[in-house]
C-alpha cells in the first residue's frame, strides 16, 4: 500500500472512530463515515467492502495500544508503578483527545446492544483482564499483598476501575481529571483510604437539623 494510500485509510479510520464515538455503531453508516473523513462512499468501499471490516480494524488499533500499555507496565517492579506505568503508556499512545479510550467504553456498551459484534471486543477485554490478574498475582507473589487478600475479587476491582476511569476521562470529564485521580487511587492503594483509628468529627445540633 502506498503512502497516500495508507494516509487515506487511516484518514477513514480515524472519522470512523470519531463517527462511532458520537452516535453509535447503528448509526454509523458508510455516508457518515465518509463525510467525517471528507472522501466519497465509492472511495471508502475502495478501502474497506462493509462496516464490520472497519469496526474490526479498529479494534485491532485499540489492541495494539492496550498491549503496549501492558509490556510497557510489566517492565516495573511494584503494583503501583505498573498501574502508574500502564495507565501513561496508554494515554500516551492514545489519539489526539483522547479518542482511542472513548472507543473502548463505545465498544464494551454496542457488544451489549449488537452481540454479533462480541468477537471484535472481546481480545482488548480479555488483554486488560488477563493484564491485572497477573499484576496482582506478581504483587502477592511478591508479598505486596496479603496472603489474605481475595487476588480475583481485587483483580476484578482494578479492572472495573480501569473502565470506570476511562468512562469518566473519555466522556465526563476530559483528560483534566485523569492525573488527580490516579493520585488517589495510588494513595488508596499505599496507605489505604480509610485511617485505621478514625476520630469522629463533632457534628453540631444544627448541622442535624432538618
Amino acid at each position: 500500500m502506498g503512502s497516500d494510500s495508507a494516509v487515506t485509510r487511516k484518514a477513514i479510520l480515524r472519522a470512523a472512530r470519531a463517527v462511532i464515538n458520537e452516535r453509535g455503531y447503528e448509526a454509523a453508516t458508510f455516508q457518515a463515515i465518509a463525510l467525517s473523513a471528507g472522501i466519497s462512499r465509492p472511495t471508502m468501499h475502495y478501502y474497506f467492502t462493509t462496516k464490520q471490516e472497519i469496526y474490526d480494524s479498529l479494534h485491532r488499533e485499540a489492541y495494539s495500544v492496550v498491549s503496549a500499555a501492558i509490556e510497557a507496565a510489566k517492565l516495573e517492579g511494584t503494583l503501583t508503578k505498573q498501574l502508574t506505568a500502564f495507565t501513561a503508556a496508554a494515554r500516551a499512545l492514545d489519539c489526539p483527545h483522547g479518542s482511542m479510550m472513548q472507543f473502548l467504553i463505545t465498544s464494551r456498551l454496542e457488544q451489549h446492544r449488537h452481540p454479533g459484534l462480541r468477537s471484535s471486543c472481546a481480545p482488548v477485554a480479555d488483554a486488560v483482564t488477563g493484564f491485572f490478574t497477573w499484576m496482582v498475582g506478581d504483587a502477592m507473589g511478591r508479598g505486596e499483598l496479603g496472603e489474605d487478600v481475595d487476588g480475583p475479587a481485587v483483580a476484578n476491582m482494578l479492572s472495573a476501575t480501569f473502565w470506570g476511569v476511562t468512562l469518566f476521562g473519555g466522556y465526563l470529564d476530559g483528560s483534566g481529571g485523569i492525573s488527580a485521580i490516579g493520585r488517589q487511587l495510588n494513595s488508596l492503594f499505599c496507605r489505604g483510604l480509610l485511617q485505621q483509628s478514625p476520630v469522629p468529627v463533632p457534628v453540631s445540633a444544627n448541622r442535624l437539623a432538618v
